[in-house]
């Protein structure tokens, strides 16, 4: 018989153990079972994959709203008129752009 040592967080052993206790699993016995799955099908037992996950209506819907919140929490609207050199200003702050002086807009 072999032993298998694996560091895990603290806070991620207390809630895996917690469902393992709920299902009348010992740590130990869901390891075994996962290994033994992943023996039988030559796999890992679950999907493992970089595709984003699904989410739930409900989790858009808490989402969309939190979006709405913030927008209106955060946003000055701003009508500009870029025929204005004060509205200009006013959009590229104090940004300075040596670059572009003395070209011919620039007179």
């Amino acid at each position: 018989m072999s032993q298998i040592a694996v560091r895990v967080d603290d806070e991620l052993k207390k809630e895996a153990t917690a469902i393992f206790n709920e299902l009348g699993l010992d740590m130990s016995t869901a390891v075994k079972l996962f290994l033994i799955q992943s023996v039988l099908t030559k796999s890992i037992p679950f999907e493992v994959s970089l595709r984003e996950r699904e989410y739930s209506r409900e989790e858009i819907e808490d989402a969309k709203k939190e979006i709405k919140r913030l927008v209106k929490q955060k946003s000055d609207v701003v009508k500009l008129d870029f025929s204005k050199q004060e509205d200009i200003d006013l959009f590229f702050g104090d940004e300075e752009f040596p670059e572009y002086e003395g070209l011919e807009w620039d007179k």
